[in-house]
């Protein structure tokens, strides 16, 4: 029997080592974050590609059709995969992938907080400026926050911007209880 992180890890590792051996690591990852999103919605095809009583023939044509666009090896990834009997386990060794990958690629993901949703050029202009704070890729996603009251709250792993009128209020609150 194998331990299920492990084999979580050593599928997402051997991928990882060919992109970076092959210095295909920045597109792989970029055509595995997009597979993630169709596993992700398309549960049934796992089903499929995990099915004892599919003819691996038939999972091979279903992975080329339905990944043709992608890169070569994470195709044969995939088809590997599936004929391993370890599918049922590729959206989290894709995405384990994809951290060890920005880990190397220096990619930081985050969360900016506003009240109200903000347009992609202003996300962009956000994301430029906090990427040269922390000398890495940043890439945010825009969440609503009716807490906030105005202003904005910026969330990078443990890193935290905030500039808004309930952060103010909090930090006033907390000067008065020390008081």
């Amino acid at each position: 029997m194998y331990n299920i992180n492990d084999l979580i890890y050593n599928w997402s590792f051997a991928l990882f080592d060919l992109a970076n051996d092959e210095g295909i690591l920045k597109e792989l990852t970029a055509d595995v974050v997009k597979v993630i999103k169709v596993l992700k919605r398309n549960k049934r095809y796992l089903e499929i590609l995990n099915s004892y009583n599919v003819d691996l023939d038939v999972k091979f044509q279903k992975i080329d059709e339905a990944f043709s666009g992608n890169n070569i090896h994470l195709i044969n990834f995939i088809k590997l995969a599936a004929k391993a009997a370890v599918a049922k386990f590729l959206i989290q060794i894709l995405v384990r992938f994809v951290e060890i990958s920005n880990q190397k690629l220096n990619v930081k993901y985050g969360t900016i907080f506003t009240t109200i949703a903000l347009d992609e050029v202003k996300v962009k202009e956000f994301e430029s400026k906090i990427s040269k704070k922390l000398n890495a890729k940043v890439i945010l996603k825009n969440e609503i926050d009716p807490s906030l009251i105005a202003g904005i709250k910026i969330k990078i792993d443990d890193y935290v911007v905030e500039n808004s009128i309930s952060g103010y209020l909090n930090e006033l609150k907390k000067s008065v209880i020390k008081k």
